[in-house]
């Protein structure tokens, strides 16, 4: 009796932040269980968290609505709701703003006699929620057909926009390749960002569907005395997807417009949709996305939607990878080179065909945004391809295409990285030869740690006492000093050995374009002093956090009892027992 009180008196679980948006959008998509999303939601202890993540994922509105006019409202009682409210009087000033500058822009395209499309945006949020201001939108996009581009473009330019991307000096070449491998236009103006652009995707076999196609298809939408031409329903839902699954649906406004058209789709659209995915190949695409919506959104999926869900383990792969970008996210992959490398993955792994794997392959060695900081005649052009590694490696993060003399100025890191780049050129080939093998040993060592369990590759490590290798290690002619015999470098003293190769690892993980911290370091080092014959250990190491709100974990590199890397902070950490032979080692 007295433990049945107990569990009774047991606090029911707390409602994570993602859960609680998840669930907050549920509501005012009118899918799921209202009861257990209410439910969930008055159990959510950090609405600042939720608030934060509705803002990231551009839905503070769907979960306003989602939550208000209903008994016990909990996002009312928490005292969050002043706060989606301002969020929502703030995507409606920046909407009416986008909706002048969209009437103006296809007013002028139409003088023009140029057709246009407008993608996504206020439209489609009139289409799908009756309301144009219902989801926020961060720019807008406008689709002309590949003739008309450049009398397109010039229209706006002459009408108050300007021209943001791309920004190099325009030649033939340059035009040329942008074209080939880039999809549109970024201009500045009235209402903000304006995209134009001339295809759906940067890939064109990825889905490529023609203009003149699109605008045969295409519908009128009403926003008040405004009317907009827009893509067709299976158009549209085939381009959501499409963008959606790009981006590893890192915004779920993306995924809430993509349920919202599946679950008022009937059986006969939602075939025809499914037999043009299957033509164009990407029914992986249109699997991982009826899972997501199903599994985060509860949505009803349409008839025939079952053997799509059921199959597919290239689709079941997108969806994890979307799930767990939200749920591990703290707002830094959004950016950078995981969203880069994110979306040629998902690419590949969506259609893998032969045509779609070349050109991403081959748009890694075209950088626009390298056209302007080195200005090569078109005659040289293909020089641009070599010199992509280097000129990748000595930009500034954010740079875009902005000239090397403006982006030292503004970030020392650019200066340090130029200067690294220019030592490297001039060392002589051993040096490069340890510096490269150092890179490598640190990447395959990042990914180790970021990506795969420590008890699948912990067998490569050493952690417990060795004994020193007999008559001493043998002289590395990579480390070596050079200057003295003329014959060759001079062997480099065994206690020195460890030190030299430490300080290549370090400054080597100082320059590499990921973050290598102190046990990618210490793995890479154990790794190259191995191959040269010197025993060394790892050493794991943990404090307490201040305040008491957790651990701090460290690892660091031991030769002869020497501390040769990740020294620090090291003797305020308690070395945790070596894990060398404890228990059966993984195959």
């Amino acid at each position: 009796m007295h433990l049945s009180a107990e569990i009774s008196a047991t606090p029911p679980p707390v409602t994570a932040p993602l859960e609680g948006l998840l669930a907050g959008l549920r509501l005012g998509l009118g899918a799921g269980d209202p009861e257990a999303d209410l439910e969930a939601l008055s159990r959510v202890d950090d609405w600042n968290a939720v608030v934060a993540l509705a803002r990231q994922h551009r839905v503070a509105p769907l979960l306003l609505q989602g939550t208000q006019n209903r008994a016990a409202d909990p996002v009312s009682d928490s005292g969050i709701e002043p706060r989606l409210k301002r969020i929502g009087e703030r995507t409606a000033r920046h909407g009416l703003a986008q909706i002048a500058a969209l009437k103006r822009a296809t007013v002028l395209l139409a003088a023009a006699d140029i057709p246009c499309l407008v993608l996504k945006g206020l439209p489609l949020s009139q289409r799908l929620y009756g309301r144009p201001l219902a989801r926020s939108a961060r720019d807008i996009d406008l689709l002309v057909s590949p003739r008309t581009f450049q009398a397109a473009e010039r229209v706006l330019l002459e009408n108050g926009w300007s021209r943001v991307e791309p920004s190099f000096p325009e030649t033939p070449a340059r035009n040329r390749w942008y074209r080939r491998f880039q999809h549109d236009h970024k201009l500045a103006g009235p209402g903000g960002l304006l995209e134009l652009h001339w295809r759906l995707s940067t890939n064109p076999f990825y889905i490529d569907v023609p203009f003149e196609r699109l605008l045969a298809g295409s519908v009128q939408v009403e926003i008040g005395a405004l009317s907009f031409r827009t893509l067709g329903r299976e158009d549209e839902l085939l381009y959501l997807m499409c963008h959606g699954a790009r981006h590893y649906w890192k915004r779920l406004v993306w995924l809430c417009d993509v349920a919202v058209v599946l679950a008022s789709m009937g059986p006969e659209r939602f075939e025809r949709v499914s037999a043009r995915c299957r033509q164009a190949g990407l029914s992986s695409i249109l699997a991982s996305t009826l899972l997501l919506c199903g599994a985060a959104l509860h949505v009803r999926l349409p008839q025939g939607a079952a053997p799509f869900t059921a199959s597919g383990r290239r689709a079941a792969w997108i969806a994890r990878f979307s799930e767990r970008t939200w749920r591990d996210d703290d707002g830094a992959r959004f950016n950078g080179g995981f969203d880069w490398a994110g979306q040629k993955v998902i690419r590949l792994i969506a259609k893998p065909h032969s045509r779609t794997i070349l050109h991403e392959i081959a748009s890694v060695f075209v950088g626009p945004q390298d056209w302007g900081r080195l200005d090569l005649p078109d005659r040289l052009f293909y020089l641009y391809f070599p010199l992509r590694p280097l000129l990748w490696a000595t930009r500034r993060k954010g740079s875009g295409s902005a000239p090397p003399a403006a982006t030292a100025g503004a970030d020392p890191r650019f200066g340090q990285s130029a200067k690294a780049v220019r030592a490297f050129v001039r060392a002589p080939v051993a040096a490069k030869a340890i510096a490269v093998e150092a890179a490598l040993f640190l990447l395959v060592a990042r990914l180790l740690v970021a990506h795969v369990p420590m008890r699948r590759w912990r067998r490569w490590l050493v952690t417990a006492e060795a004994p020193a290798p007999t008559g001493g290690p043998p002289a590395d002619p990579h480390v070596a000093s050079s200057a003295g015999d003329p014959e060759g470098p001079a062997p480099a003293p065994p206690r020195r050995l460890p030190r030299r190769v430490a300080r290549v690892v370090r400054r080597v993980a100082r320059h590499v374009p990921f973050p290598a911290v102190c046990l990618p370091q210490a793995v890479a080092l154990q790794w190259m002093l191995r191959r040269r014959g010197v025993a060394s250990r790892l050493v794991f190491g943990a404090r307490r956090k201040a305040q008491d709100s957790g651990l701090d974990f460290h690892a660091w590199l031991t030769v002869g009892g020497e501390c040769v890397i990740g020294a620090g902070e090291v003797e305020t950490y308690a070395a945790l027992p070596p894990f060398d032979g404890i228990g059966p080692r993984p195959g």
